[in-house]
């Protein structure tokens, strides 16, 4: 509370979000006096500089600051959430003592450098190298960096590189995290990229040759980075959502101040359908994504070891709900919200960003129906091998999902726990959930272990597993809200709560039975047959007119 108050009070004096946006950069002091506030070491233990903060809060504040800049959010995010986490999660006692005091209070800023020009979402594939030196004590490191989130006034950078290991006499090359000081001699910094959104942040490409790194700089160990470079973004991401309920928050308050007062036809917006039908949507998606991310954060802090699926899932649904609450306000907004004296195409510029980074929402989708059908008890070290290895337990996903999804928070120990009032949604999910495990049989005695190639029938998965994961957060959340304050005074959440598990039903059994009944063969036909033709395959053709 105390620091939010301070986070609200920084953004009225400092904070100028469309002069930022049309100047493309944010003063560089403004990053120092973020740092005095104690915000860039939110997770990192007190006695090493940080707030020793628990999840809840971290996320807490990263809601706030969304909704004062974007541009702010991020820089202060790719520090902490990406750029030094990996030290944080993997790193040494010596290398915390000697990194962290800096990085938590800013005093050196950390960016995180995965994606390269030729590897985005296959983390797998990049191709900048680290070369032991005769004696083991340095690498050599050589290679590009792209799009690199801080690259403009980082000190310390995560980097990840291949180096050359030998396994059973042959020489593989295995992905390795290592911590960079810049400035270092053969690191160079390119220009600030130009960007739709998020401007302000800095955001370059960053160029290693043969730059001396020690020994003691590699994080956790040599050949294990995919892990750390997955570990680190399954934390990453639930900043990011947190980020996008933020957004959301300032979206509803803005269409309100609009429809309340604007009126037309001897009406105030608000009493027109389609009016109080974005309103009402944008409200439940809103508590769902909250839902979600809160009921992440509070799994995380009671020490539950893997919550990657419930992060990704967060994340997917949080950057799309908040796409679309933008979308809706500058409808309501009508003329007004396409003109650049208000804040909303800044605003969708900004968010566009969420879909893409730390894990496109194809590739979390991918990520979340694939963990899922592997069933509990399997660590997955990241998309790259489930899709190497054929995926095993397969048919346990059913038991599974009921089983974590059944962990919910507040003090209720499983889904039966739910309140009267809610036992018809806390039906439809224990439905859904048979229906699901039913379903994952059947694409798996259809396609085996070819199921990591369907991607269409792993999106439906995915997103049943997403509606279901949102039901569940809403329930434990809406049934605390009822044990703190009766159901007489929590009508409001058990309606929205209601509304949102009728519309997560309704898409939820449309994805079921698209596993068995789909075109997904005309899709597929299309697709190719046009991608051959290079261009829409018609030309001229208007026949009958």
């Amino acid at each position: 509370g105390m620091i939010n108050d301070s986070v609200d009070k920084f953004a009225q004096e400092h904070v100028r979000s469309a002069e930022w946006d049309s100047a493309a950069q944010m003063p560089r002091d403004i990053v120092q006096k973020v740092s005095e506030l104690g915000l860039m070491g939110l997770l990192v233990d007190e006695e090493l500089g940080g707030m020793g903060l628990p999840m809840m809060a971290y996320s807490r504040i990263f809601e706030n600051l969304a909704t004062h800049d974007a541009s702010l959010t991020v820089t202060v995010g790719a520090h902490q959430s990406i750029g030094y986490k990996g030290l944080l999660l993997f790193g040494s006692k010596s290398q915390k003592e000697k990194y962290l005091p800096r990085l938590a209070t800013g005093e050196i800023i950390a960016a995180f450098c995965l994606t390269e020009p030729s590897s985005g979402s296959d983390a797998a594939s990049i191709k900048t190298v680290a070369v032991p030196s005769e004696d083991g004590t340095t690498f050599s490191l050589s290679g590009s960096k792209l799009w690199i989130t801080n690259g403009g006034i980082a000190d310390f950078l995560t980097v990840f590189a291949k180096v050359p290991v030998e396994v059973d006499g042959e020489v593989k090359e295995k992905v390795t995290a290592f911590m960079v000081d810049v400035p270092s001699e053969g690191i160079t910094i390119g220009p600030s990229e130009h960007k739709m959104g998020i401007k302000a942040s800095w955001t370059n490409e960053i160029h290693f040759d043969n730059v001396v790194v020690p020994a003691d700089n590699v994080i956790g160990e040599v050949g294990k980075g995919f892990k750390v470079a997955m570990g680190i973004l399954n934390h990453g991401r639930l900043g990011l959502a947190g980020g996008c309920v933020g957004g959301m928050k300032r979206c509803i308050a803005a269409s309100l101040e609009h429809v309340n007062q604007r009126r037309q036809f001897k009406k105030r917006l608000i009493e027109f359908g389609m009016v109080q039908d974005k309103i009402a949507r944008m409200t439940t998606n809103l508590y769902a994504a909250e839902s979600m991310v809160y009921f992440t954060t509070h799994l995380i802090d009671r020490g539950d070891m893997d919550y990657s699926l419930e992060s990704a899932a967060a994340k997917v649904f949080a950057s799309e709900a908040l796409w679309e609450a933008i979308d809706e306000t500058i409808q309501l907004w009508g003329g007004n919200g396409f003109m650049k004296e208000y804040p909303f195409e800044q605003w969708m510029r900004d968010a566009r960003i969420y879909r893409i980074f730390e894990g496109t929402n194809e590739i979390l989708r991918a990520f979340v129906a694939l963990s899922g059908m592997q069933g509990p008890g399997e660590e997955l070290a990241g998309l790259a091998d489930a899709i190497k290895h054929p995926l095993k337990g397969l048919g346990q996903v059913g038991d599974y999902a009921v089983r974590r999804f059944k962990m919910t928070s507040v003090g209720s120990d499983s889904i039966e726990s739910a309140h009267p009032s809610l036992n018809k949604i806390a039906g439809q999910v224990e439905e859904i959930t048979a229906e699901f495990a039913e379903q994952v049989d059947v694409a798996l005695r259809r396609y085996g272990k070819k199921i990591f190639l369907e991607q269409l029938i792993q999106k439906r998965f995915a997103d049943v597993a997403i509606d279901l994961f949102g039901m569940i957060a809403v329930l434990a959340r809406t049934t605390a809200v009822i044990n703190d304050k009766g159901v007489e005074n929590a009508q409001l959440e058990i309606s929205v709560a209601q509304s949102f598990a009728q519309q997560a039903r309704r898409r939820c059994w449309g994805n079921l039975k698209g596993i068995s009944r789909n075109d997904d063969e005309l899709t597929s036909a299309i697709a190719q047959q046009v991608s051959e033709a290079g261009e829409y395959p018609f030309g001229n053709q208007i026949l009958g007119v």
